[in-house]
């Protein structure tokens, strides 16, 4: 009997973060004959059969929404897909909910700042974190830095641990957006990355890493796609450092990219200059298509990643060049560790249900 799944968390649009690897998770488990429903906790409001859309400007409605959609679940399992901060709040209420309906609930924690969140606790939320997750029926930790924080916060539940790499639906011949798609057309080669116009993500060093190459690759393309979550005031900073460097024509900022992994089949290198990381999604669908991945040094970065100094947009630069030069790699460890970690994702829901059943 094929398992049937609701994942709750951001789903797009827009796109990006945690909305992107659930769209991924809910192709990759369809693909294995699951059926999937979406409870979308994000802002946008995706009009879809098989997703539930909540309140997000009254959080006691958003709650009371919740509780009925929970309660009326009718699959196999419940699977919150958690970042930190806000994000993990609404998943302690949706397990507490999923307890009191007798649901089964699966969390994952996919945000890089998360072992920051936990470990910045005071003692009364401490021990709320440490309530709620004796409740949930699998824990996974997307790597070691945050498997280590949930093990020591609750060691009688146990990890597993399931990096934020599924099989990709590659999308050759999918359309780009026009000003995109002349963009990448006329340029090579290209360079592309995404991120929200915030500090933590290295974008004005990303600007600089671009210039320096100029030199070597005068019609070298930078598409940077922009999330939802970030501010006007570094958004600005950005957009007058590319004039000032005079990279209008080489930079083109792009927002909301519908289908990035098409993006990627059409990039040269992608680049991933953030401050602060966890296990980006970006990197692992680079991975996955063959494409070099440019990353900083941050705390967890995959075999095969092209690593540099987060913050130095020289050595960025010099690393990326290198990337150039290397041209595309031997995707095929990256796609095997994809098809594992689906199949660890199922093995885990199986055991989920078997202990419900056995309740």
């Amino acid at each position: 009997m094929p398992l049937s799944v609701t994942l709750l968390g951001h789903y797009p649009p827009p796109f990006g973060g945690v909305a992107s690897l659930m769209r991924q998770m809910e192709v990759a488990l369809r693909s294995s004959g699951c059926s999937v429903c979406i409870m979308n906790l994000g802002h946008g409001k995706p009009d879809a059969a098989n997703v539930t859309n909540f309140s997000t400007t009254n959080r006691f409605r958003e709650v009371l929404e919740l509780r009925t959609a929970i309660a009326a679940s009718g699959s196999d399992v419940l699977h919150y897909v958690t970042a930190s901060y806000r994000s993990f709040w609404l998943a302690s209420v949706c397990l507490m909910l999923a307890s009191l309906s007798g649901k089964s609930m699966v969390v994952s924690f996919v945000g890089g700042a998360f072992p920051d969140f936990i470990n910045g606790l005071g003692p009364a939320k401490r021990w709320w974190a440490r309530t709620v997750l004796r409740k949930a029926a699998a824990l996974i930790p997307c790597n070691d830095e945050i498997a280590e924080v949930v093990e020591e916060l609750v060691p009688e539940k146990g990890t597993t641990q399931i990096t934020n790499s599924f099989p990709v639906t590659t999308s050759k011949g999918s359309a780009l957006p026009v000003e995109v798609e002349a963009f990448v057309s006329s340029r090579g080669p290209v360079v592309c990355s995404t991120g929200a116009a915030a500090r933590e993500y290295g974008l004005l060093d990303a600007v600089a890493a671009v210039d320096r190459l100029r030199g070597s690759h005068p019609n070298l393309g930078f598409v940077l796609v922009l999330t939802r979550y970030g501010t006007d005031e570094y958004e600005e900073r950005l957009q007058s450092g590319i004039e000032a460097r005079g990279l209008s024509d080489t930079i083109l900022v792009a927002r909301n990219l519908p289908d990035f992994v098409a993006l990627l089949e059409r990039s040269d290198v992608f680049l991933r200059s953030t401050l602060v990381d966890g296990d980006s999604m970006s990197v692992r669908e680079s991975l996955y298509l063959g494409v070099p991945a440019v990353a900083s040094d941050t705390a967890f970065r995959p075999d095969g990643t092209i690593v540099f100094r987060k913050g130095d947009d020289e050595d960025m630069a010099a690393k990326l060049e290198t990337a150039l030069e290397r041209g595309r790699g031997d995707s095929t460890e990256a796609r095997e560790e994809s098809e594992r970690n689906l199949e660890t994702l199922l093995d885990v829901y199986r055991s989920v249900t078997r202990r419900a059943e056995g309740s």
